[in-house]
């Protein structure tokens, strides 16, 4: 059974272009651990600039082992030196998948 990781993140209306393009290889390093990015969305409305992932993972083990191989990539300190200039905020939720979902 997976386990969902819903990640919410504020980010800087300037940096917005860099924090997408920094992500697309974070995402690479993490699905080459066997994370699974199921949606990455950009809000339109409500607080613009907002930005939702959502991750599968095997279990909640997986996130640590992902999240420590990711740490420790030798392009973890370029892409944390760009995430930490442009986002502002970062909420992580895990879910289980309700009985209704297909």
């Amino acid at each position: 059974m997976s386990v969902h990781l819903h990640v919410t993140l504020e980010v800087k209306a300037a940096g917005l272009p860099a924090f997408c393009e920094v992500m697309g290889e974070a995402v690479e390093i993490l699905e080459e651990r066997g994370w699974m990015l199921a949606g990455a969305f950009v809000q339109r409305t409500g607080r613009l600039n907002t930005v939702i992932d959502l991750w599968r993972l095997d279990d909640m083990n997986h996130f640590d082992t992902g999240l420590k191989a990711f740490l420790a990539h030798p392009r973890f300190a370029a892409i944390k030196a760009v995430l930490d200039e442009t986002v502002i905020s970062e909420t992580i939720v895990f879910a289980d998948e309700a009985p209704y979902a297909r």
